[in-house]
């Protein structure tokens, strides 16, 4: 049997390296374009997370004067270490001789049932501002800050805040204090509420934030 020689033209070889060329660009345009579709999702979902992320931390957070007690005590979310000297010398048990504030009868039942209800657990992992007796439970500087200001609340102004309204401005200091901790803990439950885009923020964001502001 004879074999059968086929020859191509010049042109038809010109044609096929033309088309496997085309095909190549053809597929390298489409995997760029998937991998800046990619990058652009991403892109748009850490600047959702971020947008999220500034309106959660600016609810939390408080900044400027107290009101009612602030400005009597030249106090400031904003001046964080300035507030705690202020107030660490009212502070009943470790308070300064002549300065410390004295509580008895309902006002110390009052201090008590406050003292039970929060802590400086980020510091000195107490879990009470106050042991049964009304002592205090640590003597890091921002428990007895908290301690004070709550002391300082109860006897200065007793009809204008109740023990819940207490507890919230300690709270507002403990935030304060301990920003990535307490922002970090309501993201958590946040997520576990099923709230929305949380799980990204939680991996790019608290990083950023004081894990605590002002000395212990």
């Amino acid at each position: 049997m004879k074999k059968i020689k086929l020859k191509l033209s010049d042109s038809l070889i010109f044609f096929l390296i033309g088309l496997l060329i085309g095909g190549a660009l053809v597929y390298v345009y489409y995997q760029s374009s998937n991998s800046f579709k990619n990058q652009g999702d991403v892109d748009l979902n850490t600047a959702a997370a971020y947008l999220k992320f500034k309106e959660i931390r600016k609810s939390l957070t408080s900044s400027g004067i107290p009101e009612i007690y602030g400005k009597k005590l030249n106090l400031s979310f904003d001046k964080v270490q300035e507030s705690i000297d202020i107030m660490v010398v009212f502070g009943p048990t470790y308070g300064q001789e002549g300065k410390k504030i004295i509580l008895t009868d309902s006002d110390l039942e009052r201090y008590k049932k406050i003292g039970a209800s929060i802590a400086c657990e980020y510091c000195c992992t107490v879990k009470t501002l106050t042991k049964e007796d009304g002592s205090a439970a640590c003597g890091c500087a921002h428990s007895i800050m908290m301690r004070a200001l709550a002391a300082y609340l109860i006897k200065e102004h007793p009809k204008e805040f109740t023990d819940k309204e207490i507890l919230e401005e300690l709270e507002k200091w403990k935030i304060t204090f301990f920003p990535k901790q307490t922002l970090v803990k309501k993201l958590q439950e946040l997520e576990k509420a099923g709230e929305s885009g949380i799980k990204e923020i939680l991996e790019e964001f608290p990083e950023f934030m004081p894990s605590m502001v002002g000395g212990c």
